[in-house]
C-alpha cells in the first residue's frame, strides 16, 4: 500500500490533515467576521452603517447594512463551532463581493497608509469560498 509523504513523514492521514487544515480556515475565517460584525452592530451601530452604506454608493442601504453586520457577527459565532458553515459562507461571500466592487474597486491588494487596499476582502472572499467548497473540515 503506498502512503502520502505527509503521511510517512508526520503519521497524520492525508485526510485528518485536510481536515486540521479547514478547521485552521474555519477558526480564523470566523474570529475576523466575528470582530468586524461586532464593531458594525454593537461599536459603530448598524444604523451608523446604513448611512456609510448610502455614502458609499452601496445599493439598498437599509437592507445591505444591517445584512452584512448580522451575518458577520452571528455567521462567524455560527461557523466557529462549524454550525452551517457553507450556507453562511456563501454570505460572507456576498459581504466581500459587495466589499470588492462597491468600496474597494480599482484599489491595490497591497494595504495604503489610509487603510485602502482590497487585499483583506479579497483574502476574506476566497477563504469563504474554500469553506463554502470543502465544508467546515
Amino acid at each position: 500500500m503506498r502512503r502520502s509523504v505527509l503521511n510517512a513523514v508526520t503519521g497524520v492521514s492525508s485526510r485528518l490533515a485536510t481536515d486540521i487544515g479547514l478547521l485552521v480556515l474555519r477558526l480564523a475565517v470566523a474570529a475576523v467576521f466575528i470582530v468586524h460584525g461586532w464593531g458594525d452592530v454593537f461599536e459603530a451601530g448598524v444604523s451608523t452603517n446604513v448611512e456609510n452604506y448610502r455614502g458609499a454608493g452601496i445599493p439598498l442601504p437599509e437592507l445591505a447594512a444591517p445584512f452584512a453586520a448580522y451575518v458577520q457577527l452571528f455567521g462567524g459565532i455560527l461557523v466557529a463551532f462549524g454550525a452551517l458553515t457553507r450556507p453562511l459562507s456563501a454570505g460572507f461571500i456576498v459581504v466581500m463581493a459587495g466589499a470588492l466592487i462597491f468600496v474597494h474597486r480599482g484599489e491595490s491588494l497591497v494595504m495604503g497608509q489610509d487603510g485602502s487596499g482590497s487585499g483583506y476582502a479579497f483574502i476574506m472572499c476566497a477563504a469563504s469560498i474554500m469553506l463554502l467548497l470543502a465544508g467546515p473540515g
